[in-house]
């Protein structure tokens, strides 16, 4: 082999030595320090059923371990001062107990902060809403009589809610009506026949919006 190649080998040889010595008494830090970092928290657009608990999102990671604070419509909200209020160990989430409160009492837009010696990470900003119901009374309206072969729109008149509701048309099994070319459903909820038949006689036309229903019936003749 020739000498200068010998050389060269024993030069690396020695060199991948001093360098696995090196290595070996570095002395790296396991936990590095982080900024905290939002890993979880609620829709922008927050719409809360007042029949149960609010619980408002907020997670983040970060080290050392952030701290968590929240703001409310643009103002510190002391968490601590509100018994019906509370923040999971260990993390920003709000459990907000509003069994015999007013729910549109915690209505309002939300933001969470997550702090600690390197840095500071903000949620997006919440708006926590109550869901509001259709008012809408059971109703049975006066039989509807039509000519074979007409057109006919049975009106459906949904009360405003939020959110809005879902509108389908069912008879009085709970069945969805059956929909196709011929019988349609608008946006508005109302039901559209571009040709009545008799085998649309019935009299459990039945609107659905949530939970709340009036009933129509109409004769084909």
């Amino acid at each position: 082999m020739d000498r200068n190649w010998t050389w060269v080998l024993i030069f690396r040889a020695a060199l991948l030595v001093v360098l696995c010595h090196m290595t070996s008494a570095l002395d790296v830090p396991l936990d590095l320090p982080q900024p905290p970092t939002i890993t979880l928290q609620s829709p922008k657009d927050y719409i809360f059923d007042p029949r149960e608990n609010i619980v408002i999102h907020c997670e983040a990671k970060g080290k050392p371990n952030p701290s968590f604070s929240w703001t409310r419509n643009g103002i510190h909200f002391d968490v601590e001062k509100d018994s019906k209020v509370l923040m999971k160990p260990g993390s920003g989430t709000l459990v907000i107990d509003i069994s015999g409160e007013k729910a549109e009492a915690y209505e309002g837009t939300y933001q969470c902060t997550a702090h600690n010696d390197h840095g500071t990470a903000v949620s997006n900003n919440i708006v926590i809403r109550q869901s509001r119901s259709p008012l809408w009374s059971k109703e049975r309206n006066e039989a509807i009589t039509v000519q074979m072969g007409v057109s006919l729109v049975l009106q459906c008149r949904p009360p405003v809610g939020l959110p809005p509701p879902v509108i389908f048309w069912m008879d009085n099994n709970f069945q969805r009506l059956p929909l196709d070319q011929r019988v349609s459903q608008a946006l508005n909820g109302d039901l559209y026949f571009s040709n009545v038949l008799p085998e649309d006689t019935r009299s459990d036309y039945i609107c659905y919006a949530r939970i709340i229903c009036h009933f129509l019936t109409f004769l084909v003749k």
